[in-house]
């Protein structure tokens, strides 16, 4: 299983999480105002995604609302599917939320809360039984920018106080036993992403890429994106890992709104080394990056507008799937070599692929 995750903040700018909040997550997302359909119940009409998180190929949790409206706080909702053909609701908790990440059916988190102007605040709430309970915890009061899971490990990527850098917490899926990582962390300035793929998990950011095979030992390698126009860089925008040894990274420059530089960056070693591919030539802001496990020819690419594709290494790219508009996505996945999903946040959509990104298609609930 390969998922990859991308900070909100950075990888769509404000702009953008505004936009999307307007319409389904963030503050529209409110605590219930009515009662909640039993957990279990058939999924009523109108439900709309905003993220959705996979933890096998057709087994997973999508977070949505009901009569989302602009400005107008909607009911927060769960459903779940354990082969993608039926769907039911689970139990969510009452916090206004924008994230959904589930390891497992029984283990979940929901993160990404928006202050009264847009602004990312913090808050995690855990459940370890399918959504019957959810707990609050608090990792040193910071605010949750992105988290994946796999192999029984969740991670979490927390901006603490003060918003200056990224660090890097995990724990064991099944509990609460959350600890920060190493004494790592990236500059805010640069970015930071996080990727897992079996045991294995990559963070990075600036000029350092941290990785590990087992969960447990952590080995720092150089990291060094190509300086962009006027010498200007962006920093790392994602990792996609297509298996343990074989990486893509994707590097940003931001000569300019709307025409942000892209370098494709390769490591076929787990990241002890990377060199420069090729620039990406494809316009748009990096909102999502993955390439299906198995398959490390094919590379998936999200913008605000599409989702683009390579299936010969980066070489030459097609674009796949358009959002009329503009949107923000939560996340772009692949759970197999073929099957791999995207929430498409405006107008509020679930897209599904099972020929590794060649097509999507949207799912009905």
């Amino acid at each position: 299983m390969q998922i990859s995750n991308f900070p909100y903040r950075r990888m769509i700018g404000a702009a953008a999480l505004t936009c999307a909040a307007a319409l389904i997550p963030a503050a529209a997302l409110a605590a219930p105002t009515s009662p909640a359909s039993p957990a279990g119940a058939t999924v009523p009409a109108g439900f709309r995604p905003s993220s959705a998180s996979f933890y096998a190929p057709t087994s997973g949790v999508v977070l949505g609302g009901i009569g989302c409206l602009p400005a107008k706080p909607c009911t927060a909702r769960l459903v779940a599917t354990g082969g993608g053909a039926r769907w039911r609701l689970l139990n969510a908790s009452d916090a206004p939320v924008t994230v959904v990440m589930f390891a497992s059916p029984q283990d979940g988190w929901l993160y990404g809360q928006t202050g009264q102007y847009g602004e990312r605040v913090g808050g995690l709430w855990a459940t370890h039984d399918g959504g019957g309970h959810w707990r609050e915890l608090s990792l040193g009061g910071g605010v949750i920018e992105s988290m994946a899971a796999s192999a029984g490990i969740a991670y979490a990527v927390v901006s603490p106080p003060g918003g200056l850098t990224d660090e890097l917490f995990a724990s064991p899926a099944g509990r609460n036993a959350w600890a920060r990582v190493g004494d790592f962390s990236v500059s805010t300035d640069t970015g930071s992403a996080l990727a897992v793929s079996g045991r294995s998990a990559w963070f990075g950011g600036g000029t350092s890429l941290w990785a590990t095979a087992d969960g447990i030992h952590w080995h720092r390698y150089a990291l060094r994106c190509p300086a962009g126009y006027s010498g200007n860089t962006g920093g790392l925008a994602g990792i996609a890992a297509a298996s343990a040894s074989h990486l893509w990274l994707v590097c940003v420059t931001t000569p300019g709104l709307g025409n942000q530089g892209k370098d494709l960056l390769l490591s076929v070693n787990g990241g002890r080394t990377t060199h420069l591919v090729e620039t990406i030539p494809l316009g748009g802001e990096v909102a999502g990056f993955a390439a299906p496990p198995g398959r490390p020819e094919v590379i998936t690419l999200a913008t605000e507008f599409t989702l683009d594709r390579s299936a010969n290494g980066g070489e030459t790219w097609t674009r796949d799937f358009v959002a009329p508009g503009g949107t923000s996505w939560s996340p772009l996945s692949y759970l197999s070599p073929n099957m791999g999903w995207a929430v498409a946040v405006q107008p509020g959509q679930l897209l599904r692929t099972t020929d590794a990104g060649a097509t999507w298609h949207e799912v009905s609930f």
